[in-house]
């Protein structure tokens, strides 16, 4: 991703020297771009918007920012990297947190109202659970603390916008990667996923169910880990033998994927059982490197957290109002308060175009 310019260089030789190779690295970043066709072309759009009407704007070393996600899992080592670099180019304070045990609504409320109390001027954060989280959100709006939501949405609260995945339209992605993958034979598929409440889950399992609808391909069962790997091999262990012409399984959380592999490598039926995935964690690239994933629908939490970071400074600084007004041309859904980050639907003949994007933005998988 293309770097803006950092602030201005002194006249010293070695330090000019310096801002030089960091500026031919950025060039050579930005080359190493152009053809990609996993660079999300309009996601650096809005990060180039943003910048540009917040520069010299505001105190940012007085705005602090805070992202509370719903797990601690890798798969939000992207969206933390993705914050910092944010953080930096700005010169705002930005903190990640989330709940040590996963899926714990109750922590995940502590850790929000916990920032509001501190006075962070800024909050955005992936639902656990919609219901649970709103009256610490609606304190913190009393409060004149902008809110987002990212990865998970929380609509019935006061939020500004979601943004990340649109995720009915990731099922159906998943769903379609299904068909191609059991071709013309059809079959059983088993979703496994951390919960059932969370709203990303809710609309992943109807875009799959809808796409998959009128063929010869049926989601017979959705089997619910609770945010545990170890669960999540467990039922697709269970599911092998509950279900022995079972022709794939649908991993809808980071792990589920590689938790497939790992059920399929133990019951020795890697290759009879078709695996798509969720996310591009490092064991779901050996997964795809390996041929035991068929495709992964890979998110994109590097800008979740990126373009987090520069929505709540703008919010703050420039105001919500003036912020949405920006963001006008980039937000869908019926009430234009979505940012769709969108999905890479990533196969063994296109992971080394995808490596090589990752690469470009400093980051190994997410």
């Amino acid at each position: 991703m293309a770097k803006r310019m950092p602030g201005p260089i002194t006249r010293k030789p070695v330090v000019a020297l310096i801002v030089l190779v960091t500026l031919s690295q950025a060039l050579s970043h930005t080359n190493a771009q152009a053809d990609n066709p996993f660079v999300p072309t309009r996601l650096n759009e809005i990060a180039t918007v943003l910048g540009t009407a917040i520069q010299d704007k505001g105190d940012p070393a007085n705005t602090p920012l805070a992202l509370v996600t719903n797990d601690l899992s890798p798969f939000w080592t992207a969206g933390q990297i993705g914050s910092q670099r944010a953080a930096s180019e700005i010169g705002a304070p930005v903190i990640l947190n989330a709940p040590r045990k996963p899926g714990d609504k109750l922590a995940q409320k502590k850790i929000v109202q916990s920032f509001i109390d501190d006075g962070y001027k800024g909050i955005a954060f992936s639902a656990i659970d919609p219901v649970s989280i709103e009256s610490a959100v609606t304190d913190g709006i009393s409060k004149n603390i902008n809110f987002i939501t990212f990865d998970s949405d929380a609509s019935n609260t006061e939020r500004m916008l979601y943004l990340g995945t649109d995720n009915y339209n990731a099922g159906v992605s998943a769903g379609k990667a299904l068909l191609q993958a059991l071709d013309a034979k059809g079959g059983k598929v088993v979703g496994l996923v951390g919960a059932m409440t969370a709203q990303n889950a809710i609309d992943r399992v109807q875009g799959i169910t809808d796409a998959l609808k009128d063929s010869n391909v049926t989601l017979i069962t959705v089997m619910v880990d609770d945010l545990d790997p170890l669960k999540a091999e467990s039922n697709a262990e269970t599911a092998l033998s509950q279900y022995p012409d079972l022709a794939a399984f649908v991993g809808i959380y980071s792990y589920d994927g590689p938790a497939a592999g790992q059920a399929l490598k133990i019951t020795n039926m890697i290759g009879k059982v078709k695996i798509v995935a969720f996310d591009l964690a490092p064991e779901t690239i050996s997964l795809l490197k390996q041929g035991t994933a068929s495709a992964a629908i890979g998110q994109r939490p590097y800008y979740m957290g990126y373009l987090s970071v520069y929505i709540l400074y703008s919010a703050t600084t420039l105001g919500k109002d003036a912020t949405m007004s920006l963001l006008a041309p980039y937000l869908t859904g019926k009430n234009k308060d979505l940012i769709d980050t969108g999905v890479d639907i990533v196969t063994a003949d296109t992971l080394s175009t995808y490596s090589q994007f990752l690469n470009s933005i400093g980051i190994k998988s997410q």
